[in-house]
């Protein structure tokens, strides 16, 4: 059960009215709330700021409204029950002469004055306060204490009444369309018997009842309350009985109403349900979760294959809208049962995967903004013949456009040497990059390091945990640069030949590490997790590595042979073939003729690095150790 206090304003005349909520978790609970308890016990603060004075310092007060509800939020269906508490028992009253508009009692001066003024007072003096009229031309208003302090002082008899200087008006804005006041007068006349029943039972009592900033509309009632020679037992029956003001329902029933939204337009219903899970998650889980950074982040996917579609489909769990799929291939008839954004015919239409995946994604969510590109990401060891030139120069701006334009670069794509160049620029511009790559029954999911090109310190390999800048890349363990792979391939080769279940775990574990970034408060800075940092015997919560989504680990390789998942670190080499700093600043003096020599000169990326000149040290052997040559050559 959660209780709220509601505030809300009435936009014609800026009128705030202040109020409680409960709401039920289930809709049992919403229907054993017993009314009359419920009224009683969250209305008598009314009744308390009527005696202790508070409502005279604060009039809106008096207008307290109370909720109790159910939301059912799957069926979108919201049951409440609204009441307006006021005492129960009071003395009779009734008008003594004719109801009139405000224009009928005042001068058009006293009118206009009465509006300015109005507007002038807080808007939580509004709902009551006092008009004093002495004089043709002269009206003045203020606030409701000054007016039952004027009765006290000068009016407790009716001879006093007679010597008044000021005529008295008490004011409250009337939320009733109809010719009779509405309930805020109740309690307005509740506060007046409190403090001044001598005035309340020796005179007429005057009432503007202000339904709009059109004083001209205002209606006068002239009213007068039954005397009762016993005024202390009067007060106790008023102050001391239960309360009522419960609203009628849509049937003229005193019961809950039921606001059915299920008939919303189907794009906005979409949107809310979508995002119910993550506001549960953050309500009852995780109260810091900041939602609004994940939903915010701009994210690119580098292939739209097995691993590119169930990327897609875990962002959208996220509440991610922002999405661009690359992918240069079209769907065959073999992809439809891996690859979950695909149909069978799209196969058949021999459709684009960018421009599939698009549209699949648009038919889950309508109003998310994706985008489709098809484009071929130049790879080294394919070389760029003359013909391709002009194309081959255009994917490498586009490519650089979307990783400037985005915030998250995942690299889902079907060859290790189509990574190379993602890489390089995501490192050129530190941005964040999310590698994924499957074998039969083994994955490797990895966040790349951020690049600093000002710190010309190589890095310390014996170290088993580096600082964030120190954290390599998914080519910094390689010992040669990357080639064509596919090259006399065999069909079992050509293709990647997985385990079903693969591409999902791996997916999920690359978007969770995602999210584990946005919500680590050192970002992509943050220090990498291993098996070793994780004790299960101490309080992992106060772990200096973990964030509020738990530890943000470099690398993630697990197995399905043996169910293993082990989280290894894998340390930025300074001869690095994709990011190292002479390769980022070649490209950045020479551009698209950088890439066009790592396309077609063999070696040139081993020689630009530095790393052909490794193989020349005569401490080979136990650099390559340090380095830990990895044997992941698993793709999407």
């Amino acid at each position: 059960m959660s209780f709220r206090n509601l505030e809300t304003t009435s936009h014609n005349a800026g009128v705030a009215c202040c109020g409680y909520m409960i709401n039920t978790n289930t809709y049992e609970a919403f229907r054993q709330i017993n009314p009359e308890k419920f009224i009683d016990t969250m209305g008598k603060c009314i009744i308390d700021s009527i005696r202790d004075g508070t409502a005279l310092q604060e009039p809106s007060r008096l207008s307290i409204f109370l909720i109790f509800a159910y939301s059912d939020l799957k069926k979108y269906k919201f049951h409440y029950w609204v009441a307006h508490p006021t005492p129960f028992s009071f003395p009779e009253t009734y008008s003594v002469a004719p109801t009139k508009f405000a224009s009928g009692e005042f001068t058009s001066s006293q009118i206009d004055k009465l509006c300015t003024s109005f507007l002038q007072l807080d808007t939580k003096s509004r709902n009551f306060f006092t008009v004093f009229v002495s004089g043709k031309d002269d009206l003045n208003v203020d606030s409701l204490s000054k007016g039952v302090e004027y009765i006290k002082l000068n009016v407790s008899s009716k001879e006093d009444l007679e010597q008044a200087k000021k005529e008295v008006y008490f004011a409250f804005y009337d939320p009733c369309a109809s010719a009779e006041p509405g309930w805020p007068l109740r309690n307005l006349l509740c506060l007046l018997l409190w403090h001044c029943p001598m005035y309340c039972f020796t005179r007429d009592i005057k009432v503007l009842s202000v339904r709009s900033n059109k004083m001209q509309t205002a209606i006068i009632f002239t009213l007068r309350i039954k005397e009762d020679k016993d005024i202390e037992t009067m007060r106790e029956t008023i102050f001391e009985g239960h309360l009522v003001g419960w609203e009628a329902n849509v049937n003229g029933k005193m019961g809950p109403n039921i606001a059915d939204l299920s008939n919303m337009d189907p794009t906005r219903l979409s949107d809310r349900a979508i995002s119910l899970n993550l506001k549960l998650m953050k309500w009852r889980l995780v109260p810091d979760l900041d939602l609004e950074k994940i939903s915010s982040l701009r994210c690119l996917l580098l292939g739209a294959g097995t691993l590119g579609c169930s990327v897609a489909r875990v962002l959208l769990g996220w509440g991610i809208t922002n999405m661009t799929l690359v992918d240069n291939s079209a769907v065959s008839h073999s992809n439809t049962v891996r690859q979950s954004l695909y149909t069978h015919e799209d196969a058949v239409q021999r459709r684009h995967k960018a421009h599939a995946a698009k549209d699949a994604l648009l038919r889950i969510r309508p109003s998310m903004n994706v985008e489709g590109v098809v484009l071929h990401i130049p790879m080294p060891g394919h070389v760029v013949g003359q013909s391709m030139m002009e194309t081959t120069r255009e994917a490498v701006s586009k490519l650089q456009e979307l990783i400037d334009n985005h915030d998250v670069v995942f690299l889902l794509l079907d060859s290790r040497e189509a990574r190379w160049l993602p890489t390089l620029l995501c490192a050129a511009t530190n941005k964040i990059a999310i590698n994924a790559a499957l074998g039969f029954d083994s994955y490797t999911v990895q966040r790349h390091g951020i690049c600093d090109l000002s710190d010309s310190v190589s890095p310390n390999l014996t170290i088993q945990n580096p600082v964030p800048y120190n954290l390599g890349c998914y080519f910094c363990n390689d010992v040669t640069q990357p080639g064509n792979s596919q090259i006399d391939r065999t069909l079992d080769q050509q293709c990647t030949v997985s385990r079903p279940g693969l591409s999902q775990i791996a997916a999920g574990l690359a978007v969770e590490l995602l999210m584990a970034v946005t919500q680590h408060c050192q970002g992509i800075s943050a220090t990498a997790l291993t098996n070793t940092d994780w004790d299960y015997d101490q309080d992992t919560f106060n772990n200096p590595l973990t964030g509020l989504l738990g530890g943000v680990p470099h690398t993630i390789r697990g197995s399905l042979w043996n169910h293993k998942i082990n989280l290894t670190i894998t340390h930025r080499s300074p001869f690095c073939t994709a990011c190292s700093r002479p390769l980022i600043e070649e490209y950045q003096h020479r551009g698209f003729a950088f890439v066009l020599d790592a396309c077609n000169t063999p070696n040139y990326l081993e020689k630009l690095s530095g790393l052909e000149e490794i193989f020349k040290r005569p401490d080979l052997d136990e650099l390559c150790y340090a380095m830990c040559s990895s044997s992941e050559d698993e793709e999407s």
